[in-house]
């Protein structure tokens, strides 16, 4: 195709088109603008020198402040983080340092330094360094995606003292690669981006080669940022870095996109953006666009110079899946770049659930969870579905996606409409804007005049949760923000005639348990973590609640140490004057905050007995006496190494706390759900191997008990033959036939689809929910026999090692 030349001296180039009125996407195109070239033309790359931190207007002796540096730019840790700081060492081999210290917290301080992106052939990150103690671990050294700090975005992690004494990398596991004192060293941290792996160099000999990455990335993925930490050391202890460089040997241009994230939600109006980054300069000529396999190219509007390219695009639809296509060349080379975004407004055409995997690889069983975590977690959220006799439909909420190949969060709400048996396409409650993590999952209560309220949880302290509430009794068609705070793993019930009860996790040494209540929903604390009442903070909880008319009960866990892997013990409080005061079981006044693993609220000591627990369910039989159900193990780690993993209930008797167990299954995380009917006790859950043996989840089974749950048996095999693993079983607060119990489904050991399904209390109807939709409304699709169809799997990533 023919295209004009640029204007000698001028700064634009436009391909004229005649584009959709308001439907604008934006295009631009950037390249390093002024970053050095050391040597001749085809040497390397300086994106970064510290030059010794010795220029006063940027590294004054202090804080690190937030501070540009040529093209790159340092942000320091804040809020609880602490930032590093400048210091200036006397008679030391260097002048100046940076020095990162170790505070003793869980969250992680960090300073990120955001530098030119690159996606060059190689990119290396110099500098010297010392530790405080070679013997606790001091400094943790990230190269990532720009701007970007989650774990899915994570390249090569290098750690000091995670093992005493050793330098380790971690893919997913630790690997101690060398030993370490407390001397200064030159470290070089050589990447080759086109393998996805580095080479550590200590005083310029070879200590580790080809060590893998924490995530795979495509070729040509772009690079910008470093993030130099401190997480789970010994307050007081540090390291020293001095020297600091960054350099590449350039490539092909690099495309970034930038906004949306990949797989994820934009208005067309608002624009799609992406950078090309490059060395040498890029033609405009060279740069080209397809949208869903059409050469849009000739409708580009490209302003700027050979250096700095911006590229305009209109006539892009609403509600419409892209795949979009953008190469650009120059003498080094060209590069192709291929994304997905869709332009969903308020609606997605289907029920897509989120995949998610941890990021901490333990062996050949992959990670400590993962696959499809629509409805996780059982220990965090609650409740995620509520049946509304008034217009006969279950509400529901669940953790979505845009598509197949994305781990692009949404939180989603929809109902099941028993009388006419249809579901609508699924409503965005809140688009979650990159974040694949479903620790944000929503959970929901409905209110005295009908109105859904839906409560996402946040994550730790800096990822704020939200509270909505429908616009329109017993609908999900839209919401109103009512605040945006910090608040954590919402557990929400709404007690007639009184208000409702929140019971939420604040991270504020550890995770800690609190409380807090509102007549109308309106009026929520702007500031819980100084404001809230806490429940119990010794060393970390999570928990399970449930309401029993005026009673609310919850029951939660300890982690010793803090470490969510050392989860033990079986605590339980009530009340029944809406939180003025907790009681135990028996009726005897709890003293809160409980500060103690040894207190009157101890039902089951797991620790002495050398178990973990992961704490599932709770319900009240129907003499209001407390039935928790939950997972106990050897150990964290997955694999037959910890087995046996036992299903068992701790019931109140009346008198006493009696403990069976219902069967056992492969993984810590198979967690299902629990329902009392007289004498009939019924779970639902992922209890049988499935087609992903020792992953999260696997096949459905029914079980059932008709004596008060002291003995039990397999009744029926819900899902049989299923391609991927099912997770998370869930119930409705009151669940009514035939919404009975949901669930995901998903490949544990690689990324996949994930679909929604649910079945009838019996479990001899099983129905998967429509994954993609034509129309406003679909009938579930009933599985008989019970074996889900294999999924899509199309240009799936695995992300485990053969």
């Amino acid at each position: 195709m023919a295209r004009k030349p640029v204007v000698p001296g001028g700064n634009s180039y436009k391909r004229r088109s005649t584009p959709r009125a308001g439907l604008t996407l934006l295009l631009c195109v950037f390249v390093l603008p002024s970053a050095t070239i050391a040597g001749g033309e085809d040497d390397v790359v300086v994106l970064f020198d510290a030059n010794g931190f010795a220029d006063e207007a940027v590294y004054p002796p202090g804080d690190l402040r937030s501070v540009p540096h040529g093209d790159s730019h340092w942000t320091p840790g804040s809020g609880t983080a602490e930032a590093a700081r400048i210091v200036v060492l006397d008679g030391d081999r260097f002048p100046r340092a940076l020095r990162r210290h170790q505070t003793g917290q869980q969250a992680t301080d960090a300073d990120l330094l955001d530098f030119p992106p690159t996606a060059a052939t190689q990119l290396t990150i110099s500098f010297e360094a010392r530790v405080s103690t070679a013997e606790s671990r001091t400094l943790d050294i990230y190269l990532l995606e720009p701007g970007e700090t989650e774990a899915r975005h994570q390249a090569s992690i290098l750690i000091w003292g995670h093992e005493p004494g050793k330098l380790s990398s971690f893919d997913g596991s630790y690997h101690a690669i060398a030993d370490i004192d407390t001397a200064w060293h030159r470290y070089d941290l050589v990447h080759d981006l086109a393998a996805g792996t580095f080479d550590v160099r200590i005083d310029g000999k070879p200590v580790g080669q080809r060590l893998g990455w924490r995530n795979r990335f495509a070729p040509q993925t772009v690079f910008g940022r470093l993030r130099i930490a401190a997480i789970r050391g010994r307050q007081g202890e540090y390291a020293d870095l001095a020297n600091l460089r960054i350099t590449a040997v350039p490539g092909p241009p690099a495309v970034t996109f930038a906004v949306p994230h990949q797989g994820g939600l934009f208005d067309p109006d608002d624009g799609l953006h992406f950078r090309v980054t490059a060395d040498r300069p890029v033609e405009a000529s060279a740069i080209a666009v397809s949208l869903n396999g059409d050469d849009v190219t000739s409708r580009l509007a490209v302003e700027g110079t050979p250096q700095n390219w911006h590229v305009r695009l209109g006539g892009l639809e609403p509600n419409t899946s892209y795949r979009v296509v953008v190469s650009a060349g120059n003498a080094r080379g060209t590069t192709e770049q291929v994304a997905r975004f869709y332009t969903f407004r308020n609606k997605v055409d289907g029920y897509r659930g989120i995949w998610f995997t941890l990021g901490q690889m333990t062996g050949e069983y992959g990670d400590k969870y993962s696959g499809g975590l629509a409805f996780c977690f059982s220990h965090t959220l609650a409740p995620m579905a509520v049946y509304a006799p008034e217009v006969d439909k279950t509400f529901f909420v669940y953790g979505g996606t845009t598509g197949p190949e994305d781990r692009y969060l949404l939180a989603m709400a929809s109902y099941y409409d028993h009388k006419r048996h249809r579901v609508p396409r699924p409503t965005i409650v809140r688009d979650q804007l990159g974040i694949n993590d479903p620790h944000d999952n929503p959970s929901l209560t409905i209110g005295e005049a009908g109105h859904v309220w839906i409560f996402l949880a946040g994550r730790g302290r800096h990822r704020p949760g939200q509270i909505f509430r429908s616009k329109e009794p017993y609908s999900v068609e839209s919401f109103d923000e009512i605040v945006s705070r910090e608040q954590t793993y919402s557990q929400i019930w709404h007690v007639p005639g009184k208000g409702f009860f929140h019971l939420l996790t604040l991270y504020t040494h550890g995770r800690e348990l609190y409380w807090e209540t509102s007549p109308d929903g309106r009026n929520w604390s702007d500031e819980p973590a100084e404001e809230l009442s806490k429940l119990a903070g010794f060393a970390g909880h999570y928990q399970v609640s449930r309401l029993d008319g005026d009673k609310i009960g919850t029951a939660f866990n300890y982690h010793p140490g803090g470490s969510v892997d050392r989860r033990t013990n079986i605590y339980y409080a009530q009340t029944t004057d809406f939180g003025k005061s907790w009681t135990t079981v028996d009726g005897h006044l709890l003293t809160t905050p409980l500060a103690d693993p040894r207190n009157p609220a101890l039902v089951v000591d797991y620790e002495a007995r050398g178990r973990l627990f992961y704490i599932t369910k709770l319900l009240f039989d129907e003499n209001s006496h407390p039935v928790i159900l939950g997972v106990s193990s050897a150990g964290y780690a997955p694999g037959p190494e910890n087995d046996p993993r036992l299903w068992e209930i701790t019931r109140w008797t009346g008198e006493r706390w009696v403990t069976v167990s219902v069967t056992q299954s492969d993984h810590n995380y198979d967690m299902g759900s629990l329902y009392l009917h007289g004498d009939r006790w019924t779970v639902i859950g992922p209890t049988l191997p499935g087609p992903q043996p020792y992953f999260t989840g696997g096949e459905v089974g029914l079980w059932f008990s008709t004596d008060r749950g002291a003995s039990w048996n397999l009744e029926r095999r819900v899902t049989r033959n299923s391609p991927m693993n099912h997770s998370y079983v869930r119930r409705p607060h009151n669940p009514a036939d035939p919404f009975f119990a949901m669930w995901a489904d998903g490949d544990s050991s690689r990324l996949s689809p994930s679909r929604l399904y649910f079945t009838n209390s019996t479990g001899n109807r099983l129905y998967m929910l429509p994954y993609r939709m034509d129309g406003e409304f679909a009938e579930p699709i009933l599985l008989d026999p019970p074996t889900p169809p294999p999924a899509d799997v199309l240009n799936s990533l695995q992300i485990f090692r053969e």
